[in-house]
C-alpha cells in the first residue's frame, strides 16, 4: 500500500471484456445498480467463481463483504493476466501470483506467495482432492467442506457451456495451469481469506485443471497455503468507490454465483 488506494485503482490496468464474458454480464444481478452492495440473501455458506478462481463465503458475511472479496479479487486476476500475458511456464506463474499479491496488496489485503513442490503420499490421485488437502491446512473443517461443494458445483456446469470454458481458459494453457482457491470467513469484525494456490507443469495437457489424476510423471503441482487479512477500513476510503465504478460490468462479465445445494 505505497499510495493512495483510490490513485493506485485509477492507475490500474484492467483488459477489455471478453465477448463470451460480456454475454453472460447481460443477464448479471451485480450489474443492475452501481455501487449496490450485494444482498445477503442468507446466513448460509454460498459460494462464487470469480474468473479462474473459487471463493466460498461463510454464512456470517455480509453482502458487501462478498462484494469487496469479488472485486478485489477480480481486479488482481485481470491486471496479471496483463502484465503476465505468458503462462506457459511455471517461472512465468510464479509472476502471475506475483502480480496478483502486489494488486492484492495495495487494495488492502496482506499476503504473499511462496512456493514448494507438492508431494502425494500416493498416486493417482484427483487434482481437486488435492487442492482440498491442501487447503485443509489453513481452513477450518467447515471451511473446507465449503471449498469442496464449490468445486462439485463448478463440476455440475455444462461443460460446453461459455462459463466453464472462461474458467478453463483463465486457469489453463498447452504446458501450465493455475488455479486459486479461497475460503472467506469473519471473526470479530476482520475479514479473511484462507488460500489455496496451485501452478501445475505439464509434460502433456489434460482437459481441464481441477478433474484429472494426478501422475507424478505427468505434471507437477506447485503449492502454497495461508490465510490472507483485509484491512477493510482502508479499502472503503478510498479504492472501494472507484474500483466499483470501473469494474461494474467485469464482475458482472465474469462472476458467477456457484449452487451448493445447501
Amino acid at each position: 500500500m505505497t499510495q493512495d488506494s483510490d490513485q493506485y485503482v485509477m492507475s490500474l490496468q484492467i483488459p477489455d471484456i471478453e465477448a463470451d464474458a460480456r454475454m453472460l454480464g447481460r443477464q448479471s444481478k451485480r450489474a443492475a445498480i452501481l455501487g449496490a452492495p450485494l444482498s445477503a440473501e442468507t446466513d448460509k455458506p454460498t459460494a462464487a467463481l470469480i474468473k479462474g478462481q473459487v471463493t466460498a463465503f461463510s454464512g456470517n458475511l455480509s453482502g458487501q463483504d462478498k462484494q469487496d472479496i469479488e472485486y478485489t479479487t477480480l481486479a488482481a486476476q485481470l491486471n496479471s493476466d496483463i502484465v503476465v500475458p505468458d503462462n506457459q511456464s511455471f517461472e512465468n506463474m510464479q509472476a502471475w501470483f506475483a502480480n496478483y499479491s502486489k494488486v492484492m496488496s495495495n487494495l488492502g489485503w496482506v499476503m504473499s506467495f511462496s512456493w514448494e513442490k507438492y508431494k502425494a503420499a500416493s498416486q493417482g490421485l484427483s487434482v481437486d482432492a488435492v487442492i482440498i488437502e491442501v487447503l485443509t491446512a489453513v481452513a477450518s473443517q467447515n471451511g473446507a467442506a465449503i471449498a469442496k461443494a464449490a468445486i462439485d458445483a463448478i463440476g455440475k456446469l455444462p461443460r460446453d457451456g461459455n462459463r466453464i470454458k472462461l474458467f478453463n481458459n483463465s486457469t489453463m494453457s498447452d504446458k501450465a495451469g493455475k488455479f486459486l482457491l479461497g475460503v472467506a470467513s469473519k471473526e470479530n469484525e476482520s475479514l479473511s481469506l484462507a488460500f489455496g494456490a496451485f501452478a501445475l507443469d505439464f509434460k502433456t495437457r489434460d482437459t481441464t485443471v481441477l478433474w484429472f489424476n494426478w501422475k507424478s510423471s505427468d505434471v507437477s503441482i506447485y503449492k502454497d497455503q495461508k490465510v490472507a487479512t483485509f484491512n477493510q477500513d482502508y479499502y472503503a476510503k478510498g479504492a472501494r468507490d472507484k474500483l466499483e465504478q470501473k469494474m461494474r460490468d467485469h464482475v458482472a462479465a465474469y462472476v458467477e454465483d456457484l449452487d451448493l445445494g445447501f
